[in-house]
């Protein structure tokens, strides 16, 4: 009996002495980036091709049957790499074992790299034991001989590759001509413009809904110099950024679309930058690969193409000049200020990891700046503030928030030496005292984990001799089973123990770690005068600052948790 129940479990059956292997197949299609329906059937009609093959297949044969258990489609994807999602979730269920089985149309379908295509087809798909079958050109690994179509298949892949990069040259040579002749051929246009067809030229013209909030953009830029006061100034009129206003189409917020997403320094940022506004064209700037699309190549300035008087402008050149001017001017501005001053290095941020805003949670920003005073003499002042306070943007953190270094430490300081007075006479005496406990707990921790191993073992070696007493006959199958189903729940039970107690010794090593690190901060608490970082891992686990610099402090270890060493 137990034979025949292991050639169920492989899915081979025996019937009138006849082996039957049965597959399980993942039917593969794909519909080209370039879309043209009279060189590529569409994935419907890809997949009843190979429908109807399974089918004369299952009829003609009696020793193998394919079962169909997915289809997997890929709708405008080129064939010259890997990366798609459907291709994917198939190599995912392959190396599931749900599919053992590929059928693709023809090898183009697979692919058109001949590299990568080869790779799959006479490697990995053999490697985890998967049958690959092409219809139209009647390859199928399965069969006896389709080592004589290798060099056929082969060829069919060159020719696929050869095919893919031929087209992806020819549609390069294709966008170059029509960006020379003048014709945009970018994604969505940009904000303050519609796209429009005009013969087979596609033209930018104005959005009249939004020209006069760009033309507001860069005369407001003219006249505070500041990314931050525009974007303060579009979210006050409550004006929908260009991400929302291309879904919504709506130029203002309504409540009934969600929470109100404003604009930020980027977002006006990137419509300054853009020379489309002065009805210049400059596309060409980056490319991808055909082999990786994900990855875009920037081409130095000589290969942009550049189109004058291509479309409609939205501001005049002197305008867009000077916002150039004044971009060039803040870029040199703020490297002076991001330059090293000379004898007064940037500091170690002891509170890194620990400061937050107490309003919304954000992790603090360090803020720090030479400060020259009117004696001549020069200190590196540092602070901290919390990115969403004050924005328009973001609500959740309306007041300014802000606390310098010397502050915060002025505060801190006699705030641990209070909480751990008692400790900073006898630190020496705490360090003994910790190690003995912890090491007792790591003792009696063990103890119960040694326990607890050894009762796994005597569980699993009864129920191997059960087991041989049921294969012997010694015992009928009903009360092994009834023994196997209680031994279960005892194992897991057991198996739950030993994990928990591991992670109990676990936390003891670490505690031991923490607490030792806190004594060791304590003795130079004692006799120093400053906060090192050291100091404020061993003793702090999170620092909340709030507006008014009032702060909290949420202590890793407390006076009452060193006294007990739990």
């Amino acid at each position: 009996m137990g034979r025949v129940s292991k050639r169920k479990t492989a899915g081979i059956h025996s019937e009138q002495n006849v082996k039957v292997r049965r597959y399980r197949a993942g039917i593969y299609a794909r519909l080209s980036a370039d879309h043209d329906e009279r060189k590529n059937e569409s994935v419907e009609v890809q997949i009843e091709i190979a429908r109807k093959y399974v089918e004369e297949f299952n009829l003609k044969n009696t020793e193998e049957i394919i079962d169909i258990i997915d289809c997997y489609t890929d709708l405008g994807k080129t064939g010259s790499n890997f990366e798609r999602e459907g291709f994917l979730r198939l190599l995912q269920d392959i190396r599931l074992g749900e599919i053992n089985c590929v059928i693709v149309k023809d090898l183009s379908r697979f692919g058109r790299n001949y590299l990568e295509a080869g790779n799959y087809i006479e490697k990995i798909f053999p490697f985890l034991g998967v049958r690959f079958i092409a219809v139209a050109d009647g390859f199928d690994t399965g069969k006896e001989g389709n080592e004589n179509k290798q060099m056929a298949s082969e060829i069919k892949n060159l020719v696929n590759d050869m095919y893919a990069k031929d087209f992806s040259k020819k549609a390069k040579l294709h966008l170059k001509q029509r960006r020379e002749e003048g014709s945009y051929v970018g994604g969505p246009p940009p904000y303050g413009y519609m796209a429009e067809w005009s013969g087979k030229r596609r033209r930018l013209i104005p959005d009249e809904n939004t020209v006069d909030i760009v033309r507001f953009i860069f005369e407001k830029f003219a006249e505070t110099e500041i990314y931050t006061a525009i974007a303060d100034e579009l979210n006050h009129r409550q004006i929908n950024p260009p991400s929302l206003y291309k879904k919504t189409k709506e130029v203002y917020y309504t409540p009934d679309a969600g929470a109100y997403k404003g604009w930020d320094k980027s977002s006006v940022e990137r419509i300054l930058k853009s020379e489309t506004y002065t009805g210049t064209l400059v596309q060409g700037k980056t490319s991808i690969t055909a082999r990786d699309e994900k990855n875009r190549i920037h081409k130095p300035e000589d290969d942009w193409v550049i189109t004058k008087d291509a479309h409609e402008p939205l501001i005049d050149r002197e305008l867009y000049q000077k916002s150039v001017e004044i971009r060039k001017k803040m870029k040199e501005r703020k490297a002076s200020y991001n330059h090293p001053t000379k004898g007064y290095p940037l500091g170690e941020n002891i509170f890194d990891g620990v400061l937050y805003c107490g309003v919304c949670g954000r992790k603090m920003t360090r803020s720090s700046y030479v400060q020259h005073y009117a004696d001549g003499e020069k200190a590196r002042l540092d602070g901290y503030f919390c990115l969403n306070s004050g924005q328009t943007k973001i609500k959740v953190c309306p007041d300014s928030n802000r606390i310098s270094k010397n502050e915060l430490v002025d505060i801190l300081l006699p705030f641990i030496r209070m909480e751990f007075a008692v400790f900073l006479n006898k630190p020496k005496h705490y360090m003994e005292y910790g190690k003995e406990r912890i090491a007792e707990a790591v003792k009696k921790a063990k103890a119960r984990l040694r326990e607890t191993e050894a009762k796994l073992r005597r569980s699993q070696e009864e129920e191997s001799c059960v087991y041989m007493d049921y294969r012997a006959g010694k015992i009928p199958q009903k009360e092994y089973v009834a023994f196997k189903m209680k031994q279960a729940d005892i194992l897991e039970d057991l198996r739950k123990q030993q994990e928990s107690q591991q992670q109990e010794i676990r936390a003891l090593d670490k505690l031991s770690g923490k607490y030792m690190a806190a004594i060791k901060a304590l003795l130079k608490l004692k006799s120093g005068k400053e906060l090192t970082k050291d100091m404020i891992e061993a003793f702090i686990s999170k620092i909340y600052v709030y507006p008014g610099k009032r702060i909290e402090v949420i202590f890793t270890f407390t006076a009452d948790c060193m006294e007990g060493v739990k």
